[in-house]
């Protein structure tokens, strides 16, 4: 009679470890393909470049600012990133203007200087606003007027721009893009409009969203996620209690924060000698980038919004060496005081934090 047949050691857990090694390399697969298509963008947007202007005529314009062209610059871009919090202040009650600040420079760090920033960005804005003790229904109702209202102004200004313009003037990419924003605005409009009809048809809603999470959550071995129509009127609720008696401070805190950040590359085309370009035409170039630059894969739009603010102000007629010039010092006035402020405040939250033994 056989005795017992004795695997070797490891044979057992040969498969899971193998099964354990697949999901590793998928892992690392999924972590590498948005950085190399990011940085394959950025290389192909600077191999375009000298198709419109030479890099030495690019340096030329922007080496000839003075003292006054950078103080002017630097005095917009501080009224930018001071005006950055309020918004979050009218759409949170009771949250301050230094923790506003913490928050948006914390996390636009996350956004602007990481791939898939989006999402980790997203991820420490919740992780921030909950540990200051606010309620799950105060926090997505933060999230939902601030992203509503920004997403509301991108989309407008491209649209009103196009008509202050005239269909016969503007470029017909540009024309595009703005039908499909009102398209995707009257979208959005009538699924808010859907949602907040009634806490009724809210429960609905959320409790359909839910059942589709969990099911998709269970392919992965996620717990199914419970309550959804519960938490979603809650959070219709504490949304339209907001919106009853701040939407004038949320609109204008928002409206201020979107047109220093115009300001600024306003500042940056007088600098470096944009001539023939309509404040109009500026409008909407610049709304015109900011609007391609919302769906891009790169961190924060690089180079995307770059060769779209530069074809739309060529376009206009502005001279390429200049408007290249232009689009680069934007980029970099607006990325390197994220980076400073952003790190500083990510590190006084960090230490607010072990303060408190969190």
């Amino acid at each position: 009679m056989a005795g017992p047949v004795i695997e070797p050691p490891g044979a057992q857990s040969g498969g899971a470890d193998d099964a354990g090694r697949r999901r590793d390399w998928r892992w690392l697969l999924r972590k590498a393909v948005v950085p190399v298509i990011s940085l394959a963008v950025v290389v192909g947007i600077a191999a375009v470049i000298p198709q419109f202007a030479s890099y030495g005529a690019v340096w030329r314009s922007m080496s000839s600012l003075d003292g006054r062209d950078w103080a002017f610059i630097a005095g917009c871009t501080v009224l930018n990133v001071a005006t950055s919090g309020p918004p979050w202040m009218a759409a949170v009650p009771g949250l301050t203007y230094k923790r506003s600040m913490l928050l948006t420079q914390t996390s636009t760090l996350m956004t602007t200087a990481l791939p898939m920033g989006e999402a980790v960005g997203f991820a420490t804005q919740i992780a921030m606003l909950r540990s200051w003790r606010l309620t799950p229904q105060v926090v997505s109702a933060g999230f939902v007027l601030v992203a509503g209202w920004n997403q509301l102004i991108n989309v407008v200004v491209p649209v009103a721009s196009i008509a202050v313009l005239g269909a016969g003037h503007a470029n017909p990419l540009y024309r595009t893009v703005s039908l499909i924003a009102g398209v995707v605005l009257v979208a959005v409009a009538v699924a808010v409009a859907v949602i907040f009809r009634s806490p009724a048809q809210a429960r609905r809603i959320g409790d359909i969203a839910g059942r589709v999470v969990s099911h998709v959550g269970g392919l992965f071995h996620r717990p199914p996620l419970t309550g959804g129509g519960d938490r979603l009127v809650a959070m219709r609720s504490q949304t339209i209690a907001v919106i009853a008696r701040r939407w004038p401070f949320l609109t204008i805190a928002t409206v201020a924060n979107q047109l220093t950040v115009f300001g600024v590359l306003l500042a940056c085309l007088a600098a470096t000698g944009v001539h023939g370009i309509t404040l109009v035409e500026a409008l909407a170039s610049w709304s015109f980038a900011r609007l391609i630059g919302s769906i891009a894969i790169t961190p924060g739009g690089l180079g995307v919004q770059e060769l779209g603010l530069t074809g739309a102000l060529i376009a206009f007629g502005g001279s390429a060496a200049a408007v290249i010039a232009t689009a680069l010092l934007f980029r970099v006035v607006t990325f390197v005081p994220t980076v400073v402020v952003g790190s500083a405040c990510a590190l006084i939250w960090r230490r607010e934090q072990q303060r408190n033994g969190e």
